[in-house]
């Protein structure tokens, strides 16, 4: 390396790496400012110094490829900025709100289920004339929980933003006996409701990972055993309906008392939209995926890296 060279690697150190002034870097090496700019032109021409532009935008684009291409989606949209919080919620949330005003058309019957995000996305949502629309929901509720799970208020925020008629499935998620469901699926206001869930072509849900924290876990609905046994196999759940590692539902007895709809009808939908973020998602989000569960996937750039690399 002659002197020119080292030179010039000193003056693109000074410049690139240290954030100094032309002016500077002439006064610190001892030569004229216009000496300088051909000593950093010299550095980038030797291939001494490369510059990398990193644009979040086209970061993001590369995201959503390889999400599209992996798990065969027909659409993703990501959120960038904080990876965790209210604040996260309220960006996947406004987000996921475009994607589904785009999605929801006059006659539509819509399916929907409810927790922490989808309440996020029902406040984003902004009313959109429609005609005609019924939204139906896909899970049965939590009463007298302790946590606020907000499940009437989605449904009147979502059929507020497309005056739609709402179709309320006002019984328990979960019983305690298979016996005491299946009495109250006889119901014709039950059955009915159930009936609509299963024709909707569109369902709009998120996934909910598999830990002490997990609003079902609170609820005092689960015996020791249950949540002993979710805990070791479960990978998350959609609807209250808790999956393992291979999309398949596990515990059956849980499933036998449970009332929402079920996985495999999930999965036979024209349009699948999932809404999920945050690093505590990223195992239940990765396997509704892989299980072909989601058509539609609204998340975090952070949750979607994290979901790619488990491949």
């Amino acid at each position: 390396m002659d002197p020119r060279e080292e030179q010039a690697i000193d003056a693109a150190k000074l410049y690139y790496r240290l954030g100094r002034s032309q002016d500077e870097v002439a006064r610190a090496l001892g030569v004229s400012r216009p000496t300088v700019s051909k000593l950093i032109q010299l550095a980038k021409d030797r291939g001494y110094v490369q510059v990398h532009i990193r644009d979040p935008r086209e970061s993001a684009a590369e995201l959503v490829e390889r999400l599209r291409e992996r798990y065969g989606l027909a659409e993703v949209r990501l959120a960038t900025g904080p990876d965790h919080g209210d604040l996260l919620q309220q960006a996947v949330g406004r987000i996921a709100a475009r994607l589904i005003e785009e999605n929801v058309h006059d006659g539509d019957l819509v399916g929907l289920s409810w927790g922490k995000t989808l309440f996020a996305v029902a406040q984003q949502l902004v009313p959109t004339a429609r005609h005609g629309v019924q939204i139906v929901e896909l899970k049965g509720g939590i009463p007298l929980h302790s946590r606020r799970t907000r499940e009437y208020e989605t449904m009147t925020y979502f059929c507020e933003a497309f005056d739609a008629h709402p179709r309320a499935l006002v019984v328990p998620v979960l019983f305690e006996h298979a016996e005491t469901r299946r009495a109250v699926e006889a119901d014709a206001h039950v059955r009915t409701v159930l009936e609509l869930g299963r024709q909707a072509p569109t369902a709009i849900f998120t996934v909910g990972a598999a830990s002490p924290d997990a609003t079902l876990f609170g609820s005092g609905h689960l015996s020791p055993d249950d949540r002993e046994f979710l805990l070791a196999h479960a990978a998350g759940d959609i609807f209250s309906r808790f999956y393992d590692d291979d999309g398949r539902e596990c515990l059956p007895d849980l499933a036998d008392r449970t009332i929402a709809l079920s996985l495999e009808d999930l999965r036979a939908k024209e349009r699948r939209i999932c809404v999920a973020a945050g690093l505590n998602k990223v195992r239940a989000l990765a396997v509704a995926l892989e299980a072909g569960f989601v058509s539609h996937l609204v998340t975090d750039e952070a949750t979607a890296e994290l979901v790619l690399a488990r491949g």
